[in-house]
């Protein structure tokens, strides 16, 4: 085998692995203590990433998706939808929890 075959070989895997890396560098991972403190934005990242995964869903293949779903990206928009449901979910319990009493009849207000 030549030796510009061989550097070829070699080179092929590593330059498609560099192709691929900076997509994964370049996703800034935040806490759920970051979307907690920014609920706007954890509500905008969590939208945006509930329409990516229907699309990523019809455009790969099942072990693409299964492969993006181990995904920097994909793992900051679970953080950013799970921190949106839970703020939902407190919201909707504080709302039940606060709801004023329904009015009494009036026969009620009669009562001795």
């Amino acid at each position: 085998m030549k030796p510009s075959y061989a550097a070829v070989l070699m080179l092929a895997p590593a330059l498609w692995g560099c192709g691929r890396a900076p997509a994964e560098i370049d996703v800034q991972m935040k806490s759920a203590t970051y979307y907690a403190k920014h609920l706007q934005e954890a509500t905008q990242v969590a939208n945006r990433c509930n329409q990516l995964n229907e699309q990523e869903q019809r455009r790969l293949s099942a072990r693409d998706y299964q492969e993006w779903q181990m995904s920097n990206e994909w793992v900051n928009c679970q953080t950013a939808i799970s921190v949106t449901d839970a703020a939902a979910l407190r919201d909707s319990v504080l709302k039940q929890s606060h709801t004023p009493p329904a009015p009494l009849g009036a026969n009620a207000a009669l009562a001795p």
